[in-house]
């Protein structure tokens, strides 16, 4: 119970430094969109997602020489998947006409990871795409989304709903997707719903949700699978 009521203080705590725009998240990494070295898209997902990557990885991935961008869905809470996705594809496009890349890696937290798995396997991601890292993404759905049922989104990530059905339909490029999960994660209802068939799956020793895009232990991990 503490550790839970600890990771929900930390999201109330995110999700206000997202609100009042501490950070503005939609033109991150076009300052240096020249370089067509190693690019990365971080994807956000549901609620103040996106807040935890530009604190605690977009600049440790760029000193480690990545070329970062951050994809911001926005408010997430009533927008389908699919649609994010179709938004990630064109935000990829403005990403390799700005870098001069052919083409680039996603590291996603949560639901951002099925907007990317969407993205790759529905929307002709597989051209760009050679590699999506996720972290805590609810691939077989969690039941943890029931509690706020009330929102498009969330209602799209209960399992076995008609999305993640139409997801499951016909995948082909599994393989490129890395997926970590965290030992325990009060969000994704079971841990297991992160393990995707056909990726590579990782389970971390860290606990909590919202964790796992800050522990060092995650980074290392990502930053092995991009290099």
């Amino acid at each position: 119970m503490k550790g839970f009521l600890h990771e929900l203080q930390l999201t109330i705590k995110d999700l206000f430094m997202n609100i009042i725009g501490v950070i503005k998240t939609h033109e991150l990494g076009f300052a240096n969109a020249h370089d067509p070295g190693h690019v990365v898209v971080l994807v956000g997902g549901y609620q103040a997602s996106v807040y935890h990557f530009i604190i605690h990885r977009k600049e440790k991935l760029e000193q480690a020489g990545f070329n970062v961008f951050v994809f911001d869905p926005g408010t997430t809470y009533n927008r389908s998947i699919e649609d994010l996705a179709r938004e990630l594809g064109e935000f990829v496009q403005k990403v390799l006409n700005a870098s001069q890349a052919k083409n680039l890696s996603l590291v996603a937290h949560s639901m951002g990871g099925l907007i990317s798995q969407y993205y790759l396997e529905k929307e002709g991601g597989d051209k760009y795409i050679t590699k999506i890292i996720t972290a805590g993404s609810p691939f077989n759905g969690t039941r943890a989304a029931y509690l706020a049922a009330h929102t498009k989104a969330a209602r799209e990530m209960i399992p076995n709903s008609k999305f993640l059905q139409k997801l499951r339909t016909n995948l082909r490029f599994s393989d490129r997707i890395v997926s970590i999960r965290a030992k325990h994660d009060q969000t994704i209802w079971p841990t297991s719903s992160s393990v995707l068939e056909g990726a590579k799956n990782i389970e971390s020793s860290v606990t909590g949700h919202n964790s796992l895009m800050k522990a060092d232990e995650v980074y290392e991990i990502i930053k092995k699978e991009l290099s």
